[in-house]
C-alpha cells in the first residue's frame, strides 16, 4: 500500500479569516469549507509526504497569513525551499460549492479509533472488524474525521523543531534513520526501527489517535468470582490498592515476592473500575502469561467482556472492551485509553530496559488515569523512589503457606573461565555431582542455570551423559531448542531427575519439590540481583523444604543482594506476623 499524499490547502471567502491545513483528500475539505461560507480554495502542489508537510504548515502557523491566495503561495515557497525547489511549486485554485459529498462518512465511525493509536496501514482493518464496508480509499473518511476534529492526524515520525528525530508512536529518538522510500519517493524520509515489528513507521505514513470520552458512571456491580480467600497479606495489598485509587497519586508499586499471588491482589480495583464504567488494560511483558492469565480473568470475571491481544492472536487487535489484557508491544496501539493499567511482572524482558515499551504503557494511561507496577523485583529507580516517598507502595513479603523464603548458600568452585572454546575443556565439578546425586536421592528434582547458550550445551551434554551412567535422568534446553516445554513438563511428571538450562526458566514456571545450582553465579552481566531473585524464586512455592545453591569462584555483589533481599522480605513476613521463621 502506498502511503497518502498530503496538499497545503487554503481557503478565502468573505469576512473570513483564511485556513489553512493539510489534506489528503481535497474534495472532502471542499464540502465542509463551502458549509462553512469559503468560496475558494488553493492547494499547493506537488503534495507531499506528511511530516515535511507539517512542518511547511507549523511555520506558515506562526506568521500572519495573507488575504489572497498568490501572496499565499510565495510563503509556502519560502517555507518549502529547503524541501523542495521553488520552481516546482504552484498554485491550483478551485470554486467551491455546498454540494453534498457522494463519500460522506458513516455515523459513529470516529468511534472506532478512541483510545487508539493506529498507523495509516491499520485503518483498513480497524475499519473492517468495525462492522463498515471499506470504502476504495479510507483515506477519504479519514480526512473527514480530521478536519471535524474527531480525529487527530500525524506523521508517525518526524523531526522535531531543533532536528532531531522523533518517532510519535513509540516515543524513540535513537534507531531513526533517513533513507530512500519506496512509498513516497522521498529520498530522507525519516523511518524508525525499533517498532517495525508492529508496522513499519516512517515520516510519510500517517498515525491516527483519538481521545476517549467521558462515559457515565454505570450503575452496576461487578463482583470478582474466586473460589477462595485471600490470604492476610493479601488482602491488606488489595486494600492499599483500593485506597491508592481514590488519591492523587498516579502512580503505585506492589512489591511482591515470587509465587505470592499478586494477580489476585488486582481483582478487587478493577472490579472497582469496571463498577464504575471504566476501562482496564492488565499489561504483561510476555504472551504466553497473558494467554494463561485469560482463563483466570474470564473466570474471575464471566459478565464482563474481556479482550486478549499478543503476538499472533486470532481475532480482532483493535477491539476496544472493558477489560483487556495484553502484551506490552501491544500498548503501542493505544493512546490515553485506560481508566486504570495494571502492570504485571514489570521487571521481565523484554518491558525492562525498554524506553519504548515505558513510552507505550505511560501513553495508554487516559488522563488522570491509574497506573499500578507489580513485581517481585523492581528496578533501583522505583525501589529508590519508594524509599525516599515519591512512589506509594505496598509489599506482601510472604506466599500464601505463611513459609519463609528459602535464601540460597554460596559454594566457591574453581570453574574454567569463559567462554570455551571447546566443550571438552569443562569437567564436571566433584561438588556439582554430590549435590545432583544428593537431590535425587532425597526424591527431588532439580534446574541447574547456566549464563550461555554455549556453555547451556557444552556443559549439558556432559551431564547427560553422566547422569545416565549412573542412572540419573537428566536434559537441557534454552531459548533456541524447540524442546523447552516438553523438557519442562517431563521434569514436572517425574521422567526427568534434572534439567539444565538458561535464564528461560528465571520465572513463569512452578514445579513442586524443586531445588535449584546456578554455575557461574558470578558471572553478573547475566545474574544481576534480580535474575537470581526469580531463579531463587522457582523453589520452595508450596511450603516444602528446598534448596537454592549459588556455586562460583567469588562472591559478587549481585549474589549477596539477592540474600540480603530475600532476609529482608522473610523478616518483613515476620515483623507483620505473616510468617514464623525456623
Amino acid at each position: 500500500m502506498l502511503s497518502p499524499r498530503y496538499f497545503i490547502l487554503a481557503a478565502v471567502g468573505p469576512d473570513l479569516p483564511m485556513k489553512v491545513t493539510v489534506s489528503s483528500h481535497p474534495p472532502m475539505d471542499a464540502v465542509f469549507l463551502a458549509a462553512a461560507g469559503y468560496r475558494e480554495m488553493g492547494l499547493i502542489q506537488p503534495p507531499l509526504p506528511l511530516w515535511i508537510a507539517e512542518k511547511v504548515l507549523v511555520q506558515l502557523q506562526t506568521e500572519r497569513l495573507p488575504k489572497n491566495l498568490k501572496t499565499f503561495q510565495k510563503q509556502v515557497a519560502i517555507h518549502l525551499d529547503p524541501y523542495l525547489s521553488r520552481r516546482f511549486i504552484r498554485l491550483v485554485v478551485e470554486p467551491l460549492s455546498a454540494s453534498p459529498s457522494i463519500d460522506m462518512i458513516p455515523p459513529g465511525l470516529e468511534r472506532l479509533f478512541q483510545g487508539r493509536n493506529l498507523l495509516g496501514s491499520e485503518i483498513p482493518a480497524a475499519i473492517r472488524e468495525g462492522g463498515y464496508d471499506l470504502p476504495w480509499d479510507p483515506e477519504v473518511w479519514m480526512q473527514g474525521l480530521v478536519f471535524q476534529g474527531k480525529v487527530r492526524r500525524e506523521a508517525a515520525v518526524t523531526r522535531e523543531a531543533w532536528g532531531s528525530p522523533v518517532c510519535r508512536r513509540c516515543g524513540s529518538r535513537e534507531g531513526i534513520t533517513e533513507e530512500s522510500c519506496y512509498l513516497c519517493g522521498s529520498s530522507n524520509c525519516p523511518t524508525c526501527s525499533n517498532c517495525q515489528s508492529m508496522g513499519l513507521a516512517k515520516g510519510c505514513i500517517p498515525l491516527y489517535s483519538a481521545e476517549v470520552p467521558d462515559r457515565e458512571v454505570e450503575n452496576r456491580t461487578v463482583v470478582p468470582m474466586m473460589d477462595f480467600e485471600l490470604t492476610p497479606p493479601q488482602r491488606r495489598a488489595a486494600e492499599a490498592v483500593e485506597a491508592f485509587y481514590h488519591t492523587d497519586a498516579p502512580r503505585f508499586l506492589v512489591w511482591a515476592v515470587c509465587g505470592s499471588g499478586k494477580t489476585e491482589v488486582s481483582f478487587g480495583i478493577v472490579a472497582k473500575v469496571l463498577s464504575r464504567g471504566g476501562r482496564v488494560l492488565f499489561a504483561i511483558p510476555r504472551r504466553d502469561i497473558v494467554i494463561e492469565l485469560l482463563p483466570r480473568f474470564n473466570k474471575a470475571f464471566p459478565y464482563v467482556s474481556t479482550a486478549a491481544l499478543y503476538g499472533g492472536c486470532r481475532g480482532s487487535r483493535t477491539e476496544l472492551a472493558p477489560l483487556t489484557l495484553a502484551t506490552t508491544h501491544q500498548c503501542l496501539r493505544f493512546y490515553h485509553c485506560f481508566d486504570l493499567v495494571i502492570l504485571d511482572e514489570a521487571d521481565a524482558f523484554p518491558y525492562q530496559g525498554s524506553q519504548m515499551l515505558h513510552y507505550a504503557v505511560e501513553r495508554a494511561v487516559k488522563p488522570g488515569g491509574k497506573l499500578v507496577i507489580m513485581s517481585a523485583t523492581p528496578s533501583r529507580n522505583l525501589i529508590e523512589q519508594a524509599e525516599a516517598g515519591l512512589l506509594p507502595f505496598i509489599s506482601i513479603p510472604v506466599r500464601h503457606h505463611g513459609r519463609p523464603l528459602v535464601v540460597p548458600v554460596y559454594r566457591l568452585l574453581s570453574l574454567k573461565p569463559l567462554p570455551l572454546n571447546d566443550s571438552r575443556e569443562w569437567q564436571i565439578p566433584e561438588l556439582l555431582e554430590r549435590i545432583i546425586r544428593e537431590t535425587v536421592e532425597n526424591g527431588r528434582k532439580l534446574l541447574i542455570f547456566l549464563p550461555t547458550l554455549p556453555l547451556v550445551e557444552a556443559v549439558g551434554r556432559q551431564l547427560v551423559l553422566w547422569g545416565a551412567k549412573h542412572g540419573i535422568c537428566g536434559e537441557w534446553t534454552h531459548s533456541r531448542r524447540e524442546n523447552r516445554t516438553e523438557v519442562k513438563n517431563l521434569l514436572v511428571e517425574g521422567t526427568l531427575h534434572f534439567i539444565v538450562t538458561s535464564t528461560i526458566f528465571e520465572r513463569g514456571i512452578t514445579i513442586p519439590n524443586l531445588d535449584v545450582i546456578v554455575l557461574y553465579a558470578d558471572y553478573d552481566s547475566v545474574f544481576d540481583s534480580r535474575t537470581l531473585i526469580q531463579i531463587a524464586g522457582r523453589v520452595g512455592r508450596h511450603g516444602e523444604p528446598a534448596s537454592v545453591y549459588f556455586l562460583s569462584k567469588t562472591v559478587t555483589r549481585a549474589m549477596k543482594d539477592c540474600c540480603d533481599t530475600i532476609r529482608r522480605m522473610n523478616d518483613e513476613a515476620v515483623r507483620l506476623g505473616y510468617a514464623v521463621l525456623d
